[in-house]
């Protein structure tokens, strides 16, 4: 054991004394084993019935727990034919080490009840285009599979979420067509045509035909503004196809504006697979746009720097679930 010259303040001053230097912790010190062959030795009270316990030779356990008085630089056991009994530093050590295995059996078991009962806080940004849509299903299914997981739901742009997986201010991001970051991995999990959605007869074309993109300009619009990805892939199909687009009402929330298209405000233009419910039930209809197609790729993005913990995988496996269910609706 060390011992250094300190500086010892008492009544009449500073006076120098003798204290010992705190161990350093090493590789071997943070090795359980001595520990618990000595708590197995101590509680079987004998070499014998501890290496007959843990099945290994008296010769090996002999030398743990003779490494572990080295490392102390204490007596730990008093041996005798009989077998052995603790000294007072013994007595103390196992005091400590029986705390000490018992807390490591529990961190254990709770880490490993981790494994099949998740828990923690996700937060996750999404783009205002899905997030009337999927964020309902989200947290039922959440809640019904894992009760603690937790979420916690932030609308943004592609660029706002960007901000904020660098930050770290969110674990997952849902992207339409990120951009290649090399901090950033990011999952394709949904290709899909964005179609003019409007009201059931709404148009004298049947539901599913065609629509060029240049009779657009014909159409009171309700789209999100810029620079919404959306808005962006719309003005650069109608712009290829020689016109200029024109929106009657802009809108940031799919609720406000698939409510607009119900009351017959205007008509808007979604990805497909997103309206499959409402299109379903008969509350809308859809027609592909055309010439050019416009087509849209969904990404669930995280961020390298922020490793991804167990709830956060649930929560992306859940988000892939949705999206098959979504790519399953738009064949």
């Amino acid at each position: 054991m060390e011992l250094r010259r300190a500086s010892v303040l008492t009544s009449s001053g500073h006076n120098d004394g003798w204290v010992l230097a705190a161990p350093k912790l090493n590789a071997s010190s943070l090795d359980l084993r001595p520990l618990y062959y000595f708590v197995q030795v101590a509680e079987g009270g004998s070499f014998s019935r501890a290496s007959a316990s843990l099945s290994i030779s008296q010769p090996v356990l002999s030398r743990f727990i003779r490494r572990l008085e080295d490392n102390l630089q204490v007596q730990l056991l008093h041996r005798n034919g009989r077998g052995v009994r603790l000294t007072e530093a013994g007595e103390r050590l196992f005091e400590h080490a029986d705390l000490i295995l018992r807390n490591v059996s529990q961190a254990q078991m709770e880490i490993t009840a981790l494994r099949s009962t998740p828990v923690g806080n996700v937060s996750i940004a999404l783009p205002p285009l899905l997030g009337g849509i999927m964020s309902a299903e989200l947290v039922r299914r959440l809640r019904a599979k894992y009760p603690r997981v937790s979420i916690y739901l932030r609308e943004g742009f592609a660029a706002e979420t960007l901000d904020w997986l660098g930050s770290g201010t969110v674990d997952i991001g849902i992207l339409f067509n990120p951009p290649h970051i090399a901090t950033l991995i990011s999952e394709h999990v949904l290709d899909d045509q964005l179609h003019l959605v409007g009201t059931p007869g709404s148009l004298n074309l049947a539901p599913g035909g065609a629509f060029p993109a240049k009779q657009l300009i014909d159409l009171p619009l309700v789209l999100p503004p810029a620079p919404h990805r959306l808005r962006t892939l719309i003005q650069d199909a109608t712009r290829q196809a020689g016109v200029e687009l024109k929106v009657e009402v802009e809108v940031t929330g799919t609720n406000t504006m698939l409510e607009l298209v119900r009351q017959k405000v205007g008509y808007t233009v979604l990805p497909s697979a997103l309206l499959h419910d409402e299109i379903k039930e008969g509350r809308l209809q859809s027609w592909p746009i055309v010439r050019p197609a416009i087509g849209t790729k969904l990404f669930v993005t995280t961020s390298m720097q922020r490793p991804r913990t167990l709830a956060s995988k649930i929560v992306i496996k859940t988000i892939n679930e949705l999206f098959a269910r979504y790519r399953k609706a738009a064949r």
